[in-house]
């Protein structure tokens, strides 16, 4: 099948309109585009020179303070021994348990499957379990002046990437938060059927290919994928108090000073705030839905749990984004009861004692902490795509967090994005499906900046294609 004439672009040259889109309308302390550029080039260099296939991180203490400050806390090695063959086994509990019949009993079988093995490092290369693997080539920082997140990329001793803005009173009431704003960093691990995908995606280190992940040209993450993905937050600091991340789950972690503002790193405490999971289910495929199962967890520190992992309680369940569902909602921050939708026909919320109060998504849809209160994981997953002319976000869904609901909310352009998109399949033709994963696009964008960095020169088709920012919160002091 030959692409359409936009996607016969050179993958090389399809950097600028992702890139363009993953900027914000407010200036941060990122450094100089060109000086970024002239860093990730020096780092390309320095990777062919050691003869390794991906960068383990971008941000990392000097190999001196490591030594005499640091030495008790692990160095990030990235996982990309990808499988050559599909996996024949599928994950037992997709075998076993229907998502719609057994919600709860399903998202807890995710969670022990991305468990087993991966405790209590996080560490693929330990599990004598199973293969997991890292999505590579998130190491670099955004590039411009108004880049999203700001002075973004991987830190080096967990391999956290800057995900998002914790705005004021978002994680409860007594989160004010400090100037520039706390910060949710990630990582991601994904299992064997995710890797072979990833394998096609990236056999050559040199030249990615973006259809691996697009149904169009016979890819698409397979049946059986797995993302586990855990989220942590610099948050509460001084006199603020979150009374679910008492007894917290802590790392220490190379990140910035506060989310918008500073461009300087420091190791910092940094806790468990949530942890996501998505799976490829055949029993979600079908006219009108998407093919995927997301699932979150909310950390619940007041449990206290000896295994503190087992703090984090499962919020919710979906698998559509319940498009015949216009009514226009919002919980405002701060969260004080969870406001559960029965109307919602894709999406179970697991209301109860364990799970702190909860703002959600949009009129009650899926969406974590860390998550904006007028989307939801669905609709923001569906716009994963390269190069990203979707726009993350409908338009008025950021700020949010307000006691009004968004001023677009239930219109037909709004509800572009909560219609279930199937899997492998783009939200505008003219770009390639990542299949619902965010960190693959910006993957393929990083490492083509880089590639066009060397090249020492731009290309006319980078200019070809409407791009749209991406908005995910505001600066706030």
């Amino acid at each position: 099948m030959q692409p359409p004439r936009q996607l016969r672009l050179s993958q090389s040259t399809a950097l600028l309109a992702l890139a363009v889109s993953l900027t914000f309308p407010f200036s941060s302390a990122a450094e100089p585009m060109a000086a970024d550029l002239a860093a990730t080039s020096q780092a390309l260099l320095a990777r062919k020179q050691k003869g390794q296939g991906f960068p383990d991180f971008g941000f990392m203490v000097s190999q001196e303070e490591y030594a005499t400050k640091w030495s008790d806390q692990p160095i990030f090695r990235l996982k990309t021994d990808f499988p050559k063959k599909l996996p024949a086994e599928l994950p037992a509990f997709l075998k076993k348990i229907d998502f719609q019949k057994n919600p709860l009993e399903y998202i807890l079988a995710i969670r022990d499957y991305a468990f087993e093995g991966n405790l209590p490092d996080w560490d693929p290369f330990k599990n004598k379990v199973r293969e997991w693997y890292h999505i590579p080539w998130l190491h670099p920082t955004t590039t411009g002046p108004n880049a999203y997140p700001p002075n973004g990329g991987t830190e080096g001793f967990h391999g956290l990437i800057k995900e998002a803005p914790v705005t004021p009173e978002q994680l409860g009431p007594y989160q004010i938060g400090k100037n520039g704003n706390y910060s949710v960093y990630a990582i991601t691990l994904v299992n064997d059927f995710a890797g072979y995908a990833m394998g096609k995606m990236w056999a050559d280190p040199e030249n990615p290919d973006p259809k691996a992940t697009d149904k169009r040209f016979g890819g698409g993450f397979p049946v059986g994928t797995v993302f586990a993905k855990l989220l942590f937050t610099d948050a509460p600091q001084g006199t603020d108090k979150i009374a679910y991340l008492e007894n917290p789950l802590t790392w220490k972690a190379y990140i910035t000073q506060n989310f918008w503002l500073s461009a300087t790193r420091e190791v910092t405490d940094v806790h468990l705030l949530q942890m996501d999971v998505a799976v490829r289910d055949a029993r979600a495929e079908g006219p009108g839905l998407t093919g995927w199962v997301f699932g979150t967890f909310v950390y619940n520190g007041q449990l206290n749990h000896r295994n503190k992992f087992m703090n984090l309680v499962p919020a919710g369940l979906t698998w559509g984004n319940d498009p015949e569902n216009r009514v226009n909602k919002t919980n405002p921050f701060p969260p004080t009861k969870t406001m559960v939708n029965p109307d919602l026909k894709q999406t179970v919320i697991f209301d109860g004692p364990q799970l702190p109060p909860q703002h959600l998504g949009w009129n009650g849809r899926l969406n974590g902490p860390a998550d904006l209160n007028t989307t939801s994981c669905m609709s923001c997953h569906i716009a994963a795509q390269y190069p990203a002319i979707t726009s993350l976000v409908p338009d008025t869904a950021v700020p949010d967090g307000y006691t009004e609901p968004p001023l677009a909310g239930g219109t037909d352009a709004w509800m572009k994005w909560f219609q279930n998109v199937p899997c492998a399949t783009s939200m505008d033709p003219r770009a390639y499906s990542t299949d619902f994963s965010f960190q693959v696009a910006i993957a393929l964008t990083n490492f083509f900046n880089v590639k066009s960095a060397n090249a020492r020169g731009a290309w006319a088709s980078d200019y070809a294609l409407p791009v749209k920012p991406i908005s995910r919160g505001r600066p706030h002091p």
